[in-house]
């Protein structure tokens, strides 16, 4: 007998429908849902489950809903929040690469200051990390993990509550791409070479620790730029 596919919560399903219609571009910015009952019947769905599902989307910034008005479709890329950013990573098919290019470069710009500061915070754990880095021929996978890892451990110690926020909603997105990015040997060995650069201005006392990191990061972002991924 067929194995059957896990059913999906009715909220779920509606959440997924309403932002895949916002995201492709089928409810643009400004667009006016149809009313509760219409809508419900279109998703196919409670009128209840669709409440708590419109009421959680614009607690996140995704809509605008006023008693006794049409709900209204936000411009989620301008005027979201880290709620927008969170419903996006959760639904994977919505991490488009335009999605992940624009966060890293968004890293290129905030990331160097921050691995700088949390160095100068605890260079000792971030060391004992550098010194368990994986080789050339660690499994993608775990050359992923790794590589989130130290991040994470970076941004940690920068001590700046937005980073570490967003660096937590952006972990699923990691997950589901890194090991395929990490597949690359030339990948790997530009990141192995980072991490002994850093390794090294650590151990030197070196000023550059940003220069370093900010090379890395824009060289990531070009190589994610010509990547089929």
């Amino acid at each position: 007998m067929e194995q059957q596919k896990k059913l999906i919560k009715p909220t779920l399903f509606a959440e997924q429908k309403i932002l895949k219609a916002i995201v492709d571009g089928e409810w643009m910015a400004g667009h006016k849902l149809p009313p509760e009952r219409e809508l419900a019947q279109i998703i196919g769905v409670t009128r209840p489950t669709l409440r708590e599902v419109l009421q959680r989307l614009s607690r996140d910034g995704w809509l605008t809903i006023k008693h006794g008005k049409p709900t209204i479709v936000n411009d989620y890329k301008n005027t979201g929040g880290l709620g927008v950013l969170k419903s996006l990573v959760k639904n994977e098919e919505f991490t488009s690469k335009s999605l992940i290019r624009d966060w890293l470069e968004f890293r290129v710009i905030v990331f160097p200051e921050l691995a700088k500061k949390a160095i100068s915070v605890n260079s000792v754990e971030i060391l004992d990390k550098l010194r368990n880095m994986p080789d050339i021929n660690t499994e993608s996978l775990k050359f992923a993990v790794y590589d989130w890892e130290l991040q994470m451990l970076l941004v940690t110690y920068s001590k700046n509550a937005i980073a570490k926020m967003i660096y937590n909603d952006l972990t699923e997105i990691y997950s589901s791409r890194g090991e395929s990015y990490f597949s690359d040997v030339e990948v790997k060995k530009v990141s192995l070479e980072y991490y002994k650069n850093i390794k090294k201005a650590i151990n030197t006392g070196s000023n550059e620790i940003d220069a370093i990191v900010k090379s890395c990061m824009q060289e990531s972002l070009e190589t994610w730029k010509s990547s089929n991924l």
